[in-house]
């Protein structure tokens, strides 16, 4: 294995200090001369046309500075890839939360809104489908088939931060904007598209942002703070509170699941028919992915070598919050129906569950529906692993007459894609910064950049610095998602650094008068190759004191790289008998990996995403009666916190020589959370005897099938 002197290292990420403290100065701090609040009007109603907007109220009170509706707004639909959503209702709301009009005035309480009267499309927002095999000939050959429906919740991303956005136009009309945004220059440019206007016209400033997700990744309430400023001549500021996170925000869309399988006398897969259909709600406007569809529908197939398959989502219209990206877009979903069926099938055929997916798991030159074909894949060495603790003994339960019992879940996930470049300089000082356009949102983005840097050049971490600008003057980058941070942002980071080597090789040669083939790179230095002379970056950086260094990248990952993460989790938990109530007592991990640039980011990464599951399978659900989301606090909707984790062991299956990132890293971040849930759900079978196929796994779920389960005996 490569000897590194940078990465590996648990460096601390550089913000945390200021999250935690407070320091921080975010999008809802940020305060300009004359500032005004921004408060918006949302719908009552889940469907019902627009008769009348009343404004005089709102225009009359001391105060307001600007109230707007759909008529002072352009007609313009907006959107990531679907452009479905209007910037305010015209002539219909579609859901509890829409947006209707919009007022600004000096202080908050002053932000009233108008009044509205009301009295009372085509349904599919995307379709997806993929096949491969001869799905006929695939079930008339094999000898057992088994068919289950699965259903999964709507569950928001949960970041700490609640949206934000301030805007300002200057002097010379320029939109000046800071927002809680994971993807500054997407927002530029939708916002340029809309206002029909020159991408440098629109400015959006770098901000700190509290988490996002997936949930942060389109233009939310941005426009509606730009046409209040141009009404009201003055900066405006738009802050949502929790309840309106939760009301209209773009959650997780809940799904139903469709799963037919056929299955040789020996175990194997031979045909699976797969069907999700996912809530996308009101709008399609919030998912990046064109055209508006949910990738994680491709999951159906699950780590597993199937000849046959056919897979098909729909993503529908209902008079719901619309749906949008979180973690794993449409994967959680459709992974947990996989590996519930995969386990229900083991129980049927009286396999072991880990035997029976070790018998079906991909290998080396796997292939999938479109052809693609799997690299350097560690699906079977990752349940190998987990063999130690799949056989040992459970855990001796807490409370007499208690349950325990332990599950297993497998899962496959691909490594995010994007565009990005990068800029590092050299200081007089010798020190370098690396100026990019990706802002850290929490997943410690720059600190993993910083090492990479430090890595190529060889020198300490501590000389790098890494900067991000306005839109107008920063590097591009489309945007971070689907844990591709590492691969597309890292290797900007490292291309550019190499082309700051590159060019300071050549100037150390034209300053000795040498071939350019006798220059080398090493530990911060060039070297002649008989190893007599040398430069540090200081002394390289005084040869050319007026442009001391400069090198810049652009690099292209929007190809999906063929090496996939592969994890496998075991879960052990106690059920409570007599109330149904679930513990998770302890959960371990096997993560596919190769270089670890960070290790404390990384396990950060597997922790936190550990967190996020562990809410999906037990507790987290924004609950909908009449179209209107009721769990509107954090009161009423439950996250688990630190306190909630259980026990928990992280063992990390190396082996892996490729991967997509800088020094062939793998990242970790969206795969560390999807095999949560089923893991935990066929854990509680195991205890039980009774198995969910709906999420969460609630205590008046279990205890209600557990009750049905004795009357049935």
């Amino acid at each position: 294995m490569a000897k590194f002197r940078v990465l590996g290292r648990a460096l601390q990420r550089e913000d945390g200090r200021g999250k935690v403290t407070g320091e921080a100065h975010f999008t809802a701090d940020v305060i300009r001369p004359d500032m005004l609040w921004g408060k918006i009007l949302r719908s009552p109603l889940a469907h019902a046309r627009i008769v009348n907007i009343d404004t005089s109220r709102a225009r009359n009170l001391p105060g307001v500075k600007a109230v707007i509706s759909a008529r002072d707004v352009s007609p313009k639909l907006t959107g990531r890839t679907l452009a479905d959503l209007p910037i305010l209702a015209i002539d219909r709301v579609r859901f509890v939360g829409d947006k209707v009009a919009a007022v600004a005035a000096v202080d908050k309480d002053t932000a009233e809104a108008p009044e509205t009267k009301a009295p009372d499309l085509r349904n599919v927002q995307s379709v997806l489908r993929a096949k491969k095999g001869d799905i006929e000939k695939g079930f008339s050959e094999s000898d057992q088939i088994f068919e289950h429906t699965f259903q999964t919740q709507m569950v928001h991303q949960g970041y700490i931060e609640p949206y934000a956005c301030s805007v300002e136009i200057d002097g010379e009309g320029r939109i000046l904007a800071w927002a809680s945004s994971q993807s500054p220059f997407s927002a530029r440019d939708q916002m340029a598209r809309l206002l029909d206007l020159p991408k440098d016209r629109v400015i959006f400033n770098p901000i700190v942002v509290g988490g996002s997700f997936g949930g942060k990744d389109h233009l939310i309430d941005i426009p509606i703070a730009y046409y209040l400023a141009r009404a009201a001549s003055k900066p405006v500021r738009i802050v949502r509170t929790y309840g309106e996170e939760l009301l209209a925000s773009a959650p997780r869309h809940p799904a139903i699941i469709f799963l037919r399988s056929g299955v040789k006398r020996d175990g194997r897969l031979w045909a699976r028919d797969a069907r999700v259909i996912y809530n996308g709600g009101a709008y399609g406007a919030f998912k990046p992915s064109p055209p508006a569809h949910m990738s994680g529908a491709l999951t159906q197939g699950g780590a597993y070598q199937v000849p046959h398959t056919r897979l098909e989502s729909l993503c529908v219209y209902t008079n719901q919050v619309p749906g949008g990206y979180m973690r794993a877009s449409g994967e959680l979903q459709t992974v947990f129906a996989v590996e519930t069926h995969m386990d229900r099938i083991a129980d049927e055929l009286s396999m072991d569950p880990l035997e029976f997916r070790f018998l079906n798991a991909l290998s080396e030159g796997d292939g999938n529906y479109s052809g693609f074909r799997y690299r350097d894949v560690k699906c079977r060495e990752v349940l190998e692993r987990a063999r130690a603790a799949w056989t040992q003994p459970k855990l001796a339960p807490l409370k007499r007459g208690n349950s325990v019992g332990r599950g297993i879940a497998l899962s496959c996930r691909h490594v995010g894609q994007g565009e990005s470049e990068a800029e590092v300089l050299l200081g007089t000082d010798g020190n370098v910064r690396l100026v990019v356009g990706i802002i850290d949102q929490g997943a410690g983005v720059h600190v993993m950049q910083k090492q990479v840097v430090a890595e190529v050049l060889g020198i300490k971490p501590e000389r790098v610095t890494v900067e991000v600008p306005d839109t107008n003057h920063a590097p591009f980058h489309d945007g971070i998602k689907g844990q591709g941070a590492t691969h597309v942002t890292g290797q900007a980071a490292s291309r550019a650094t190499q082309a700051l080597i590159e060019s300071m090789k050549a100037r150390a040669a034209i300053h000795w008068e040498a071939d350019p083939a006798r220059i080398e790179w090493c530990n911060g230095r060039v070297w002649l190759r008989d190893g007599k002379k040398s430069l540090d970056l200081k002394q390289l950086a005084s040869l050319a004191p007026g442009e001391p260094g400069r090198g810049f990248a652009y690099y292209d990952g929007r190809i999906r790289p063929r090496e996939h993460i592969f994890q496998s989790v075991i879960a052990d938990v106690e059920v409570d008998k007599e109330s149904g109530q679930v513990q998770v007592r302890r959960l371990s991990t096997f993560h596919d990996v190769s270089v670890v640039i960070n290790s404390l980011t990384h396990q950060g990464q597997i922790e936190g995403g550990m967190l996020q599951g562990l809410g999906m399978a037990v507790c987290e659900e924004m609950l909908v009666e009449d179209g209107r989301v009721t769990t509107l606090s954090l009161g009423d909707y439950k996250i688990p916190t630190a306190r909630d984790l259980p026990l928990r062991k992280t063992t990390l299956v190396t082996g892996a020589t490729q991967g997509p990132g800088p020094f062939n890293a793998k990242p970790a971040a969206e795969h560390a959370i999807t095999p949560i849930p089923p893991a935990i759900g066929n854990a509680v079978f195991n205890a039980t005897g009774v198995r969910l196929t709906t999420l969460p796994l609630s205590a008046e779920k279990v205890y209600g099938a557990l009750c049905q389960k004795q009357q049935r005996s």
